[in-house]
C-alpha cells in the first residue's frame, strides 16, 4: 500500500479508537487484532504491506509464534490512537503501556513494539528509522501505483500541479473499495484505477477490497507452505520405501540360512569347536564351506542363524501391510499437494485441522443435524464437521445451502421440497448460519448460499469443506440467537 490508500485505510479504521483490544492471532505474517465495545478488527500486515480493517477470520494454528503472545499482553487495553507518520508508509497504534508500530518502508514490512517500560521488540531484525508523526504532504503519498493511475487518465506525465491537485482529490474521495486482477493476484483500489480496466467486483468501503487480497495472499501462503512442507514429507515416505525394498530382498534370504543351521546341527561331530569356517558334506552331497563364529559354538551359532531367519520371516510378513500403508500415505500426500495447487482457498482448513483420537472418533453417534420450522420449510444445521458432511450429502438439488462467507462455521440448509423459498425464511436461515458460525457476535455477517446442486467436496479435502459452482450473497447480523 501506499501512503495515500494507508491514509484511505486509516480513515475507514478510525471508529475503533477507543475499543479495547480482545484477541490477537498470527497467521504467517499477518497479525489480526480483534476488539470490542465497539467491536471489529484491524489486520497488520507487514509482509503483504497491508493496513485495514477486517472481517477475515482466519483458523489461527493451535500454537501462537512469540511474537504474537507478546502482543497478547495488550489484550483488554483500550485503543488510545490510530496515527499515520506524515503520508509516509508508517502507522502506529497506540496502546496505554505500549505503542504498535507496522513499518511498511523496508523491503520486508516490519512490525515494532515499544512499551512504555522501554522494552522493545520487532518481529525481524532491524532497527525503526524515526519519523515524526503527524501532518504531511499529500504528494509524498503518491507512490507508483498512484502515479501510473495519473499518468493513465493524462496520457503524459504529471506535472507537480498536477500531482498536488490528484492528491488533494483522492483526498476528498470517499473511500470506496475497487478489486481488479492485477498480473497473477487481486489488487484493491479506493477510486476506479483507469491503469487496471473493469473492476471484478466494487465494494461499500476500500478495506472489503483490501479483505478479499488479504484473503487470497494468506491462503497462498499458507498452501506454499504447506506444499513444502508435504513435499519434504513426500520424499521421507520414497527414502521409507527404498528401505523397505532393500529390507525385503535381504529378508527373503531367509531360508539360506535356515538351511546353514539346519547342516550344521547335522554335521555337528565334524566342526571342530572355535574355528571360523569348516568343511562339511551338503545335503547334496558335495562339500560345503560353512562361515562361523568362533564367539560362538557349533550349536549355539545355529540358534543365532535360526533367530535371525525367524526375525527376517517376519520382517518379510510384515512387509506388504507396511507397503501399504506407506503407498496409501504417499497417495494422500500426493493428493493434498494436488489439492492444494488447484485450491490454496483450502489450506487454513487443511494446515490447521484438528486430528480427533482414535478413541473418540470410535464412540462418535451418528450424525444428527439441528432441526428448525421456519415458515413451513425444514431447516438443518450442522453442529460438526461429520454433521456439516452430512448435509451436504443428503441435500437435494432443488434445496438452499447457506454458510457463513469466509469464515468456519455451521452448513445450514433450508429443504424446499422443490418449492420456491420465501426471502423471509431464507434471512431466517442465514441468521442461524451467521449464529452458528466464528462471525458470531458481528454487525455485519456475508453469508453464501446457492441451491445444493451448485455444491461440491473436493476430493481429499477435510470434512465439511465444500466448493461453491456458484453463489450469491447476503448480508444479516451477527449478533440476533436465533
Amino acid at each position: 500500500m501506499e501512503g495515500l490508500e494507508i491514509a484511505k485505510a486509516l480513515e475507514e479504521a478510525q471508529e475503533l479508537v477507543g475499543a479495547r483490544l480482545s484477541k490477537v492471532h498470527q497467521i504467517g505474517e499477518v497479525f489480526f487484532l480483534r476488539f470490542f465495545d465497539p467491536p471489529g478488527a484491524l489486520a497488520l500486515d507487514p509482509k503483504g504491506k497491508a493496513f485495514h480493517r477486517t472481517e477475515l477470520r482466519p483458523l489461527a494454528p493451535p500454537k501462537p509464534p512469540a511474537f504474537c503472545q507478546l502482543l497478547r499482553a495488550l489484550v483488554g487495553q483500550p485503543l488510545l490512537a490510530l496515527e499515520q507518520a506524515g503520508f509516509d508508509r508508517v502507522v502506529r497504534l497506540r496502546f496505554p503501556e505500549a505503542d504498535l508500530i507496522l513499518d511498511l518502508r523496508p523491503r520486508a514490512g516490519n512490525l515494532f513494539f515499544f512499551g512504555r517500560d522501554g522494552k522493545r521488540e520487532a518481529l525481524r531484525e532491524g532497527a525503526f528509522q524515526e519519523i515524526p508523526f503527524g501532518p504531511g504532504d499529500p504528494v509524498a503519498g503518491l507512490g507508483p501505483g498512484l502515479r501510473r493511475a495519473l499518468f493513465a487518465r493524462l496520457g503524459q506525465e504529471p506535472s507537480e500541479t498536477e500531482l498536488r491537485e490528484f492528491a488533494e482529490e483522492l483526498l476528498r474521495l470517499p473511500p470506496k473499495g475497487f478489486l481488479y486482477r492485477a498480473g497473477k493476484g487481486l489488487k484493491a483500489s479506493f477510486f476506479p484505477g483507469p491503469d487496471f480496466g473493469e473492476p471484478l467486483q466494487e465494494f461499500p468501503a476500500f478495506w472489503e477490497a483490501l479483505d478479499r487480497v488479504l484473503e487470497e495472499r494468506v491462503c497462498e501462503d499458507l498452501a506454499k507452505a504447506r506444499i513444502e512442507e508435504l513435499e519434504r514429507e513426500l520424499e521421507r515416505k520414497k527414502r521409507a520405501l527404498s528401505a523397505l525394498a532393500r529390507a525385503e530382498e535381504e529378508a527373503q534370504g531367509w531360508r539360506a540360512l535356515q538351511e546353514k543351521a539346519d547342516l550344521i546341527l547335522a554335521r555337528l561331530l565334524e566342526i571342530p569347536r572355535g574355528a571360523p569356517r569348516a568343511v562339511v558334506e551338503g545335503f547334496d552331497g558335495n562339500p560345503v564351506e560353512i562361515e562361523l563364529d568362533p564367539a560362538f559354538s557349533p550349536q549355539e551359532y545355529a540358534q543365532v542363524l535360526y533367530r535371525q531367519a525367524q526375525k527376517m520371516r517376519r520382517t518379510l510378513a510384515a512387509v506388504p501391510a507396511r507397503r501399504a500403508a506407506l503407498e496409501g500415505e504417499t497417495a494422500r500426500i500426493a493428493e493434498e499437494i494436488e489439492l492444494l495447487r488447484a485450491r490454496p482457498d483450502l489450506a487454513p482448513f487443511l494446515v490447521f485441522r484438528k486430528e480427533e483420537p482414535e478413541k473418540a472418533k470410535e464412540k462418535e453417534p451418528p450424525a444428527q443435524p439441528r432441526q428448525y420450522r421456519i415458515g413451513g420449510f425444514t431447516v438443518l444445521v450442522g453442529r460438526s464437521a461429520k454433521e456439516n458432511d452430512w448435509i451436504v450429502r443428503r441435500a437435494s438439488p432443488n434445496d438452499i445451502w447457506l454458510h457463513a462467507r469466509g469464515v468456519p462455521g455451521a452448513h445450514v440448509l433450508i429443504r424446499s421440497g422443490g418449492r420456491r423459498v420465501p426471502e423471509e425464511v431464507l434471512i431466517q436461515a442465514a441468521k442461524l448460519a451467521a449464529w452458528h458460525s466464528k462471525a458470531r457476535g458481528e454487525r455485519k455477517v456475508e453469508v453464501s448460499y446457492t441451491e445444493a446442486r451448485y455444491v461440491k467436496k473436493p476430493k481429499g479435502s477435510p470434512p465439511g469443506m465444500v466448493t461453491l459452482l456458484r453463489e450469491e450473497v447476503l448480508v444479516v447480523s451477527g449478533e440476533e440467537a436465533p
